[in-house]
């Protein structure tokens, strides 16, 4: 095996420097996406930037093998970055998107039971329920915002799901409010470390952290009306009141309980609805494949809305991968280096934080054919589980909510589509990178079928 000698220097990929660096660290807290793709296009697809002002060593990739790599291969010398971790989770506190090492492999063991394929499939029932009584205030012709309207949808399932009944619709609307709030702040300490202080200073930051106190105080009230009750009502709080530690046979306690709801609430509507935007716009600019998607679901018949049918792979499943292929809402999977390490002819030292470019690897030519092209038969290919394709990430640390969120996907676009067309007023998308991908809106009319 071949001797490298770490300490003697690290062989970064192509750097950006000079005015391009400059342009790239002050254009890239706006627009992410643009400054990312141009400089992956400028230096190829893995580059280094370093971040003068706080010492900081980034590496960036749209590289299958590299992604790989660093997902799967040696995951184990990967954490979250301290930008999740430690700025994300003195708002969020420590579920399964914060934590890092044995808590989060410790937690991620007792959750993922109540993600089965299984446990997913006995929520379909209370997914139906929220999705038609939602589509009941649809009028004839009616001009609609979808992204406001999926966002509402999407969060008012995730609390029916893990909550059943026992939370009001003002609390589920604080709980809305609220989040969005500490995305907005969280977004702008990351992207201008130096604005952090000036947040700092301005009290912004500690009055988003009481923000989110309150949020888990809600969460803390339907837990304690839960257990008070003693009723059984068969959700995912149920489960994770009920699931006990391998070791020690103990429940979690109710700060790591009520931690992991309000993650699961965040990731659970807020990457569905934004992947439902974008699945819509596609479908609105391509009128082939509304045709084909309202042909399957008549050729469905009774079956339509049952979990078999709405987890098999089929034309519906293949919209939403082909959507999220082009517009991933988790855009970029961040990581940060335990130790020196290298790969191929690439070496970095420990802390180096790693960004994979999704939305970059998702349209890299290389390997994709027609990579800014809609065609959502390309993931009838029988390799299609090869594909260079990671909107729910890869390795452990996939997303443990994919079959949840599919499910629900199908399920809202099939009800939709069954009775009603989108025409949308939008040729184009505009979006808006914060710690996901949103739209900022999707705008159109209405047609009852």
């Amino acid at each position: 095996m071949e001797i490298y000698n770490m300490s003697s220097e690290f062989n970064y990929p192509t750097e950006i420097k000079g005015t391009r660096k400059l342009y790239s660290l002050f254009k890239g807290i706006k627009n992410p996406l643009e400054v990312i793709s141009e400089n992956h296009k400028i230096a190829g697809d893995n580059y280094y930037i370093k971040a003068n002002l706080n010492n900081k060593n980034f590496i960036f990739s749209q590289d299958k093998e590299f992604t790989e790599y660093i997902l799967k291969q040696n995951h184990k010398n990967y954490y979250k970055s301290e930008i999740q971790s430690i700025t994300l989770g003195k708002y969020l506190g420590n579920g399964l998107l914060t934590n890092n090492g044995k808590d989060w492999l410790k937690q991620r063991r007792l959750i993922q039971p109540g993600f089965s394929k299984t446990k997913i499939a006995n929520l379909v029932s209370i997914m139906e329920e929220e999705i038609d009584q939602a589509f009941q205030s649809f009028q004839p012709e009616q001009d609609i915002d979808l992204y406001d309207f999926f966002h509402r949808l999407a969060f008012n399932i995730v609390a029916k799901t893990l909550f059943s009944s026992d939370i009001g619709e003002n609390q589920v609307k604080e709980l809305g409010k609220i989040i969005t709030e500490v995305q907005e702040v969280f977004a702008k300490e990351v992207r201008l470390p130096f604005y952090s202080k000036i947040l700092k200073a301005l009290g912004i930051i500690e009055k988003t952290i009481e923000k989110s106190k309150k949020s888990k105080a809600i969460i803390q009230e339907v837990l304690d009306k839960r257990k008070s009750s003693g009723e059984e009502k068969n959700d995912l709080l149920d489960m994770l009141i009920q699931t006990k530690y391998e070791d020690t046979q103990l429940p979690m306690s109710d700060e790591q309980l009520v931690d992991e709801m309000l993650i699961l609430f965040i990731a659970g509507h807020e990457t569905t609805a934004n992947a439902l935007s974008f699945i819509f716009f596609e479908i609105s600019q391509n009128p082939e494949t509304e045709e084909k998607l309202k042909k399957e679901i008549a050729d469905e018949g009774e079956m339509v809305f049952t979990s078999e049918s709405l987890m098999k792979k089929s034309f519906t499943s293949n919209i939403i991968k082909e959507a999220m292929r082009l517009h991933s809402p988790a855009w970029a999977i961040d990581r940060q280096a335990l130790e020196n390490d290298r790969f191929k002819e690439y070496s970095w030292p420990k802390d180096t934080l790693i960004i994979l470019y999704i939305t970059g690897l998702h349209r890299n030519p290389k390997y994709w054919k027609d990579p800014d092209s809609f065609i959502p038969e390309r993931f009838d290919d029988e390799n299609a589980k090869d594909f260079t394709y990671y909107p729910f990430g890869a390795g452990p640390r996939l997303c443990i909510g994919e079959h949840f969120a599919m499910m629900e996907m199908a399920l809202i676009i099939r009800k939709f589509y069954k009775k009603f067309s989108f025409l949308s007023y939008q040729t184009e998308l505009e979006k808006k990178a914060l710690v996901t991908l949103r739209p900022t809106s999707l705008k159109g009319k209405l047609v009852t079928i």
